[in-house]
């Protein structure tokens, strides 16, 4: 209670109304706080950035695009690390998809802003999407064996493994995000998706044969 009465405590309120104004100007509250349609399905977010993966839902950018291109498209935002190697487009709706979420990643870098939040949209965009990847991941989508994959990049293989495992966990959660808002196709592409990727040894109970 002492704390909460501090200086100190209050030094964090311009940043929360700062990112209480992002939410509003974004659409997912309104301007009296209740939770609006985009806020209720960014709950289902967890794996990735929660309004990345709302605005690439409600702008529909997922809706024209294969379950491999879906794959290798949600990559981008789960891999962290760094890499070397220049990794492939896969497919021309795939590049087209990637500068769609760079567009959608800057302009929300912008509104945090524009807020006041200290952030630049250039290095917003870059910050949260990372292509190392996608191709390899696009290829997995499309059958291509483990050791196959592991010859597309310079990653570590166990680095591949943990990333398509949390990709599969974000397929999840974006076919979760198309229940909460209805959208019926969105939800069987993810479930689709979801199956093309979790297959193999990345999956296997346990990597040690015995």
């Amino acid at each position: 209670l002492r704390w909460a009465m501090s200086d100190e405590s209050l030094q964090l309120l311009p940043d929360y109304q700062q990112r209480v104004e992002v939410l509003e100007r974004l659409q997912y509250i309104s301007g009296d706080g209740v939770v609006q349609l985009k806020g209720r399905a960014a709950c289902e977010v967890n794996t990735s950035d929660s309004l990345v993966v709302g605005e690439l839902v409600f702008e529909n950018v997922l809706h024209s695009l294969p379950p491999p291109e879906c794959a290798a498209l949600l990559s981008t935002l789960v891999f962290q690390e760094k890499t070397d190697s220049e990794p492939g487009s896969g497919s021309a709706l795939l590049e087209s998809a990637r500068s769609q979420l760079e567009n959608i990643l800057v302009a929300l870098g912008a509104v945090q802003a524009e807020c006041g939040l200290p952030v630049s949209p250039v290095e917003y965009q870059r910050m949260m999407c990372h292509s190392g990847l996608i191709e390899v991941v696009f290829e997995w989508a499309r059958g291509m064996p483990f050791t196959q994959i592991c010859e597309l990049t310079d990653v570590q293989e166990g680095s591949i493994v943990r990333a398509i495992v949390r990709l599969s966990e974000l397929v999840r959660e974006v076919r979760n995000v198309a229940r909460v808002v209805g959208d019926s196709a969105l939800y069987t592409k993810m479930e689709d998706t979801n199956a093309l990727i979790k297959r193999d040894i990345i999956f296997a109970a346990s990597l040690y044969l015995t």
